[in-house]
């Protein structure tokens, strides 16, 4: 079996040879895909991220769900880690792109000072590099979403991605959190 380093250098090289008019459609199919999940239409407060290097352009979802009188929520690291110490991520209210900033990881961020108190009817749609058939999951190597994650385990979770990063087997460890859905553009794995 191959390692994680392997597996996200090999999946985020395809991803990134991803031309951008198939990304976009990908996005398109994805989101929509999103809207008929039972845990999105239930959610009262659903948490997006800022799509960077060719990422699922979730925010395709915010308006949307604003206009169905959803809040929603973009990741802030509000704790940069040390050399030996991981940062801490919450999510700030998500008022508009006019009101975001480049944050650090160069991701952009919400100005809103408000911060979201995690709760059952929470949805967090996360990114991630590579996924299993069988929703294991390699994310970017920081442990932000585990740690959220482990801290809450009340929340709904979907995680997104183009089919290319599916692949057969992942080495999984103990603080891996699998996401209750993964989608994708051909597929939604339960």
């Amino acid at each position: 079996m191959l390692t994680k380093k392997e597996i996200r250098r090999a999946v985020l090289k395809a991803r990134s040879e991803l031309d951008g008019e198939t990304a976009a459609l990908a996005s398109q199919v994805i989101c929509r895909r999103i809207l008929d999940i039972e845990s999105y239409e239930r959610a009262e407060d659903v948490c997006l991220y800022m799509p960077v290097n060719n990422e699922v352009d979730v925010m395709l979802l915010a308006e949307a769900a604003m206009e169905q009188g959803k809040r929603v929520w973009v990741p802030k690291v509000i704790k940069k880690g040390e050399k030996d110490q991981a940062g801490e991520m919450v999510f700030n209210r998500y008022e508009g792109m006019d009101r975001t900033v480049t944050g650090p990881y160069d991701i952009v961020e919400s100005l809103s000072e408000e911060i979201l108190e995690p709760g059952e009817n929470t949805l967090v749609i996360m990114p991630g590099v590579a996924f299993t058939w069988s929703r294991d999951r390699i994310g970017y190597g920081g442990g932000f979403y585990d740690r959220f994650l482990q801290e809450n385990p009340q929340v709904d979770t979907i995680a997104v991605c183009y089919d290319l990063q599916v692949v057969d087997e992942i080495p999984v460890e103990e603080s891996d959190m699998k996401p209750d859905y993964v989608v994708s553009e051909t597929s939604i794995y339960r």
